[in-house]
């Protein structure tokens, strides 16, 4: 009978009383102390959770000489097994539960500053001794979680898609765009995905061996030293090393590219083919991510998977998803148990170039997406700065600068790309969270102080910013491909994005006249939507989908200017000189929505814009009728004047839409409430 060894086991020692070092160490081939649960030069390197001993490291197999001996490791990246193989892959001891980063103020930092009593037998401390005792054990991948794999992969044979999928992931990145984020490691996914499942014949032995030797793999720390190459890198996960995380990005890239491309015949040649499409590729995304947390082993690959997954489930499920809200609550979890919102750390600048920058690239773009989904939804954002302190992200060493409200370095001779583009996404959001401060600013007088401090530093960013990736002409005119012009709108709606929301912080109560440059930012950002909508067959997404454009930014500016002209009747000089335009653009919002040739009946985001262009065509109905006009409407109709009254919520007699300043008030509640205004209803 086998005996589970203890830290004072002869076992954790060779013959000649050395001790064995970790993982971590062992594979770089570094001194290591010997330190538990973790040796310091983990803890040092932020690898804690990497930090893990072997249960017999100088254990020989019995029946076996040193010249027969072959890996472990080998024997379970074999996917079909021989006859009669039914050994489990042995799987390295991790501590649990894994801890990941553990600040300043954690308790192993208090407990850390004790000196401790060490066993002169083992080099361990007594405290780490009984707690690693206890604590520590060996997780085994037990035949459940092997089963449910197992099935995953029989029925990936059974629907006979994978190479139709492939098929597509190509055709998608033959475009020119890819994953924002994980990008650069779509096509080794794609690869490995494809040749492991290949070797999968229908038979559940077949499939058992392929789960177990994913489970295997996904338990494994993805190696890498300072200068590791990106290549190197990727075998860890590609190949003979496949984990379920390669699966995972392998469809999610799938689902991305089914979104995308309208036709992909014969995979899909109607919407509601290509919608079955979507949803089939991200539950096989979830499945596999569901798949490999369990294994409680964080990496970056993970990390990577679960914010490119919470994207597409935003585009399949709906900007307004509970199921997109969690997700993305989920990868800034995983960003914080890393460690990545404290970038400063010697561990984390010790990694290679490549890694450093997708890492910054992660904290950025799920940074700026908390903010824009808090604002969207209404709801408290997640990540906080002044609890972070992050990097932008660079094609080169020296390019990397701290995040700040400060004017960003940019390099003028690259041309718009996804790290550009992630790199002002974190700048914009950077002003979009001290706005969101301005709104609990009860001194109105403050809240116009730093207002202007905001405001300058918004002009000065997007002033820094080279000609090369700023959209100062007509998109129609602008002569980029595809996927630059995508990105620059992005970049520029962005920066519209900021000043409507700083002026709509200052925005007074609606008796009195409306801000003139708020009007004149939301037609600017309206007719950059519309003009992207009329040109959408001249972009392509770049990682922020055209539905979202014109429900997160487009509706904005079109309810600021439906409630403009309903309650000021044209009053101000820039409806008056822009009226024609105005109408111009509602009319082709309202005409899109209703034609479905930007969101279908059964699409996640139909009943908002559906809500907005119905409300929308009653106001342009009414304005336009024949038999009214805005004057007449609201200046000489006294019985409309008294209905308004009734509907009084506030205190100073005004109709009480919009004196919330809530932000929400964007989103469909706007919208039903906008519609049912005395001057709609007549």
């Amino acid at each position: 009978m086998y005996i589970m060894p203890t830290l004072n086991s002869n076992r954790l020692t060779s013959r000649s009383g050395k001790l064995p070092a970790c993982d971590p160490c062992r594979a770089m081939k570094l001194r290591c102390d010997h330190g538990r649960p973790a040796c310091s030069r983990c803890r040092e390197r932020g690898r804690t959770a990497d930090c893990a001993y072997r249960a017999r490291p100088f254990r020989r197999p019995f029946g076996r000489t040193s010249d027969e001996q072959k890996p472990r490791e080998d024997e379970a990246s074999s996917v079909v097994p021989s006859p009669g193989l039914s050994r489990d892959p042995v799987v390295p001891s991790v501590q649990y539960p894994n801890p990941g980063y553990l600040g300043s103020s954690s308790h192993t930092t208090l407990f850390n500053q004790l000196q401790l009593p060490i066993d002169t037998e083992s080099g361990v401390s007594s405290r780490e001794t009984e707690y690693t005792s206890t604590a520590q054990t060996d997780y085994v991948v037990n035949d459940t979680c092997i089963s449910r794999g197992a099935e995953l992969i029989l029925e990936l044979h059974r629907v006979s898609l994978i190479q139709p999928f492939a098929q597509l992931f190509k055709k998608w990145e033959s475009t020119g765009t890819n994953l924002a984020l994980a990008g650069p490691f779509t096509g080794p996914c794609a690869s490995t995905a494809v040749h492991t499942l290949s070797q999968c014949d229908g038979t559940l032995t077949t499939a058992t061996a392929i789960s177990r030797n994913l489970f295997y793999r996904s338990r494994r720390p993805i190696s890498f030293s300072s200068d590791t190459t990106f290549d190197e890198y990727c075998i860890n996960f590609s190949g003979r090393n496949a984990r379920w995380e390669t699966f995972g990005l392998f469809f999610t890239a799938v689902c991305r590219a089914s979104v995308d491309l309208a036709y992909a015949e014969p995979l899909y040649g109607s919407e509601q083919q290509r919608r079955k499409i979507q949803k089939l590729t991200l539950s096989y995304s979830d499945q596999c991510l569901d798949l490999c947390l369990p294994l409680d082993c964080m990496n970056d690959l993970q990390l990577f998977l679960q914010y490119e997954n919470f994207i597409s489930h935003s585009q399949v499920d709906g900007d307004q998803s509970y199921l997109s809200w969690r997700k993305l609550g989920d990868v800034a979890a995983s960003l914080f148990a890393l460690g990545y919102h404290q970038q400063q750390t010697e561990s984390f600048r010790a990694t290679p170039h490549f890694l450093r920058d997708l890492r910054q690239r992660a904290f950025c773009r799920t940074y700026s997406a908390d903010k824009n989904v808090s604002i969207f939804l209404g709801r408290p954002p997640r990540i906080i700065r002044k609890f972070c302190r992050f990097y932008l992200p660079g094609k080169h060493p020296q390019d990397t600068q701290e995040a700040s409200r400060k004017p960003a370095v940019w390099d003028f001779a690259e041309k718009p790309d996804f790290i550009t583009d992630s790199r002002w996404a974190a700048l914009c959001a950077i002003l979009k969270e001290d706005i969101l401060d301005l709104f609990t600013e009860e001194n109105y007088d403050e809240r116009v102080r730093q207002a202007r401090l905001i405001d300058d530093d918004a002009h000065a960013q997007w002033n820094a910013v080279p000609n090369i990736y700023r959209l100062e002409c007509s998109l129609k005119a602008c002569d980029r491909r595809p996927v630059e012009r995508d990105l620059m709108v992005n970049m520029k709606l962005n920066y519209l994005h900021v000043q409507f929301l700083l002026r709509l912080a200052l925005l007074r109560p609606i008796t009195t006249d409306p801000d003139q440059e708020l009007i004149r930012i939301s037609t600017d950002m309206l007719g950059l939507v519309v003009e992207t909508i009329m040109l959408k067959d001249q972009i392509i997404n770049s990682g922020t989908s055209l539905v979202w454009k014109v429900a997160y930014y487009g509706l904005s500016a079109a309810g600021l200017i439906s409630l403009t002209l309903i309650n000021r009747s044209f009053a101000t000089e820039t409806l008056y000189s822009s009226i024609s335009k105005v109408f111009q653009d509602l009319s082709i919002l309202v005409g899109e929505i209703e034609c479905g040739t930007l969101v279908y009946v059964d699409s996640p985001n139909y009943a908002l814009l559906a809500r907005a262009s119905e409300t929308i065509k009653s106001l342009l109905d009414r304005i336009m009728s024949p038999l009214c006009n805005m004057t007449t409407a609201l200046g000489n109709q006294p019985d409309m004047q008294v209905e308004s009254d009734q509907m009084t919520t506030s205190e100073d007699g005004t109709w009480g839409l919009w004196d919330s300043n809530s932000l929400q008030d964007f989103e469909i509640n706007f919208w039903h409430n906008l519609a049912v205004h005395p001057f709609l209803s007549h």
